[in-house]
């Protein structure tokens, strides 16, 4: 849930909208977060919680996590929870996954490269396209990103990692000459901030080439 409130709220402008909903006999919150190939993209994660609103901060480089009826805090980012009773029929389909329908992968050399291409959008003042983090073999350090909003081919630019961060986002300058480094803290002044998202396990629509 920590992982899926960072998603949806963390350097965002307006924060995402999430959908609570019954999956495969589980309560939990999932939100659209792309659209490949005629099908919605969803990442969700188990949640117990009864509320209208998911409720995020992050202070000191530590994340606030809770669920609210009302918006009364503006230290907090909101995200609308979305009741749903039933999901589209082309959402419930229990399909088998055919990876290689997926994202087509591109190899980086280094993390200031998908660095770069992560912060792409804040040239367009829109917040950094999230970093999602999965084991295949060694740990996996990637994102997503279209050509253009026409293409209708999605690409994964990714690096691998020698060790799994503990740490949720990413901190990185193309002002000074320094690597891109993990951290907690979102608050210190002439970095740009890239929010990463552990998954459970490796992403299904994701083939990697050596």
């Amino acid at each position: 849930m920590r992982d899926l409130a960072r998603l949806v709220c963390a350097l965002e402008r307006t924060p995402l909208p999430v959908f609570s909903l019954r999956l495969h006999g589980d309560d939990v919150l999932a939100a659209q977060i792309d659209f490949l190939m005629g099908r919605p993209v969803v990442y969700y994660a188990k949640f117990n919680m009864s509320g209208e609103f998911l409720a995020y901060k992050n202070v000191g480089g530590v994340e606030d996590i809770t669920v609210v009826d009302a918006i009364t805090n503006p230290t907090f980012s909101y995200s609308p929870i979305i009741q749903v009773d039933k999901l589209p029929n082309n959402m419930m389909k229990n399909v088998k996954v055919d990876k290689s329908s997926g994202y087509i992968s591109i190899k980086l050399k280094d993390v200031t490269s998908l660095a770069k291409v992560s912060s792409y959008k804040m040239f367009y003042d829109e917040a950094p396209l999230p970093l999602f983090l999965f084991k295949d073999g060694k740990p996996i350090l990637g994102t997503f990103m279209s050509m253009n909003d026409s293409d209708s081919v999605s690409y994964f630019y990714y690096v691998e990692l020698d060790s799994t961060p503990s740490e949720m986002f990413m901190k990185y300058s193309s002002q000074r000459v320094e690597k891109p480094a993990f951290t907690n803290k979102i608050d210190e002044h002439g970095y740009i901030y890239m929010k990463v998202i552990k998954l459970r396990k490796d992403h299904p629509l994701v083939m990697l080439h050596d």
